[in-house]
């Protein structure tokens, strides 16, 4: 077995321990026997449980991440972007539900939004977004982290009813959602909504 499907299985198996049993009460030894590696293996990739679940949230992070960059190309213009990506956010979600159940559910152990590179990861991302948002005219107010909120909020909140078995599917909620994404943020981008409402 090559390192890279070493660590593949450890994570996955992971994923299915921290889901089962959450990160505090999942032990390395039972991650260890459902990914069928060595203690040697093991520690080799990962040096302790919570650089373990930090290297689960970041994966999910990441792979969730990229997704959404993808759809900001400089091309698309402002109530596209806008509305693509709640479409790709609650697509994401729909395809990958144990991975954003992961990342959805209330952490049982230390925060990981504090740990270095899911730290870094979400600045990079975040400025990304800012960069795309400003390169559509947004002149910095409202507050990205406002702009944020009122972009994805409602969606994160629905994807998180959704996975808890409360809410319909992603298909069907997802063009209001994306509405009304762009009908909130819209009057609060008043330098961009006039020439870019299509």
């Amino acid at each position: 077995m090559s390192d890279t499907d070493a660590r593949t299985r450890i994570l996955a198996a992971a994923l299915d321990c921290f889901l089962e049993r959450g990160v505090r009460r999942t032990t390395v030894e039972q991650v260890r026997k459902r990914a069928g590696v060595s203690n040697g293996s093991f520690f080799h990739h990962f040096p302790n449980k919570q650089d373990l679940a930090e290297a689960v949230y970041l994966q999910g992070l990441e792979q969730h991440q990229a997704e959404l960059l993808a759809v900001l190309t400089p091309e698309l213009g402002l109530r596209a972007g806008i509305e693509e990506v709640v479409h790709r956010h609650l697509a994401w979600m729909a395809e990958h539900p144990r991975l954003a159940a992961f990342l959805l559910a209330p952490p049982d152990w230390i925060a990981p939004r504090d740990a270095p590179q899911i730290a870094a990861s979400s600045r990079e991302f975040f400025h990304s977004v800012a960069l795309w948002l400003r390169e559509h005219g947004w002149a910095g107010t409202p507050a990205f982290s406002i702009v944020i909120a009122i972009w994805t909020g409602p969606a994160q909140e629905y994807a998180r009813h959704r996975l808890l078995g409360s809410a319909e599917g992603a298909d069907a909620s997802a063009p209001a959602l994306a509405q009304a994404a762009w009908n909130a943020l819209k009057p609060l981008l008043p330098t961009t909504a006039s020439k870019d409402s299509r």
